[in-house]
């Protein structure tokens, strides 16, 4: 059998103990489980990896860099600001109908390790801060007044709508979800001239 080259087998070893750590939580997890379903050596993955704390970061920082890359290529179709944040919002309720959804990834990590100096801590609660800080530069785009108050109040529903779909196994917080976006949107953003 050929060997894989280094970027692959971190690409694959990623991909397994992501698949694992999502469906049954990081905690319950162990080295050993992904060595044997990625079906590599424990040098390879320890080559990959020095420890399961280094593994649970590379996994998070990894599916945050995918999920951006896709809410930004979609994101690019919208005809302005307001529309690319309704994306964001669509494609999460979307998520939230899948098979297996267990919520948000980082928001799982963060109640798995909730030690503040933990990195895969450290790299969820920058991601959080990064989702905040798109919205905002959208709100802004969209002519928000306050935008970093909209913006906080946008993530307190995304993330409270994935906690609560997650948890109750139901689409509704999702249509819920967007339904209380989009109500906070229309008290908050300016509505276009009509004579113009």
């Amino acid at each position: 059998m050929a060997r894989r080259p280094a970027e692959e087998t971190r690409r694959h070893i990623l991909k397994v103990a992501g698949d694992l750590f999502y469906s049954r939580g990081v905690r319950a997890v162990g080295m050993d489980l992904v060595i044997s379903s990625a079906k590599v050596a424990n040098a390879t993955l320890y080559r990959q990896f020095a420890t399961k704390d280094d593994l649970v970061t590379a996994y998070l920082v990894t599916r945050n860099k995918e999920w951006w890359q896709h809410l930004r290529e979609t994101a690019a179709a919208a005809p302005d600001a307001r529309a690319r944040i309704k994306v964001l919002f669509d494609l999460t309720r979307q998520d939230m109908a899948l098979p297996g959804y267990r919520g948000c990834a980082t928001l799982n990590i963060t109640s798995e390790f909730p030690e503040q100096d933990h990195p895969a801590h450290a790299a969820a609660v920058t991601h959080k801060a990064e989702v905040q800080e798109w919205l905002c530069e959208q709100l802004r785009e969209a002519g928000d007044a306050d935008p970093q108050d909209t913006a906080a109040k946008l993530l307190v529903i995304l993330d409270g709508a994935q906690v609560l779909a997650a948890a109750m196994g139901t689409t509704d917080p999702g249509d819920h979800m967007v339904e209380l976006a989009e109500q906070l949107l229309e008290s908050r953003l300016p509505h276009p001239d009509p004579a113009l």
